[in-house]
């Protein structure tokens, strides 16, 4: 493992995270009054790979971790849910927060770290939504569990939309990296461009986890397994891609 603090490795994520972010979502997704008006004539379609886990979820409170630009969240809250977002970036927020408006809903954005969200008074949720890109910006995967089962109220339901490590480890290149699946090292690579022009908007510091790590640190936390499902990858569908991952957090 690489020398550098959570704190560190986070700062230097967040700085990634807010460069030309703004103008990034606008081209990849449209103005944000465009987007919410796709996202009202379908919320059930941004929203599809958390719905079939989460139950009725109108008038539910949903924490959406690390929502980045807010698509999801705005789309559980078309569908009636109450929903708050944590994110460290205040691009993100600018586009999230202009979306909603657009799309006549409200939606809380809490601007901050996640490993802080348990202490900023929030309270409970009935459910923690997160997808495609969330556990490699963090550098103990049992912190950030035990962080999720803080928010939780009794019986929440977390559902986990995430890269598959196989993809991530062994069919992805990275500067200087070989490919091990058990790798325990930072990789540095460049913020995700969602343009799809492969820009580089800035540097992030990664920790790509194993599906072995990934259960061991929810189970550990409280979380109880309910379902884990592996998709195939969007490029090549002979490998995994993505995972899903659902589970309920019930206290000790």
């Amino acid at each position: 493992m690489a020398s550098e603090s959570p704190a560190d490795v986070m700062q230097a994520n967040r700085a990634a995270w807010n460069a030309a972010r703004y103008e990034a979502w606008q081209e990849a997704l449209g103005a944000p009054a465009d987007e919410a008006a796709r996202l009202q004539a379908d919320p059930a379609r941004a929203a599809r790979r958390v719905l079939p886990h989460l139950g009725p979820i109108a008038g539910k409170r949903i924490c959406n971790v690390q929502g980045s630009h807010g698509r999801l969240a705005v789309s559980l809250a078309l569908l009636g849910a109450q929903v708050t977002i944590i994110d460290f970036a205040e691009d993100n927020r600018r586009y999230a927060a202009e979306l909603a408006s657009a799309a006549q809903v409200r939606l809380d954005y809490v601007l901050s770290d996640i490993m802080a969200a348990a202490d900023l008074g929030l309270g409970e949720f009935d459910a923690l939504v997160m997808e495609l890109g969330i556990l490699h910006y963090h550098l103990d995967i049992a912190a950030f569990f035990r962080v999720m089962g803080r928010l939780c109220g009794e019986g929440a339901a977390l559902v986990l939309h995430e890269f598959h490590p196989v993809q991530r480890k062994l069919f992805q290149s990275y500067p200087g990296q070989a490919p091990d699946y058990f790798s325990a090292d930072l990789v540095r690579a460049p913020v995700p461009d969602p343009t799809g022009q492969d820009r580089v908007l800035g540097e992030c510091q990664y920790r790509f986890w194993t599906l072995g790590e990934v259960l061991g640190a929810a189970l550990g936390a409280g979380f109880r397994l309910k379902t884990f499902e592996e998709h195939p990858d969007w490029t090549d569908p002979h490998i995994p891609g993505a995972y899903t991952l659902a589970a309920d957090w019930r206290r000790a």
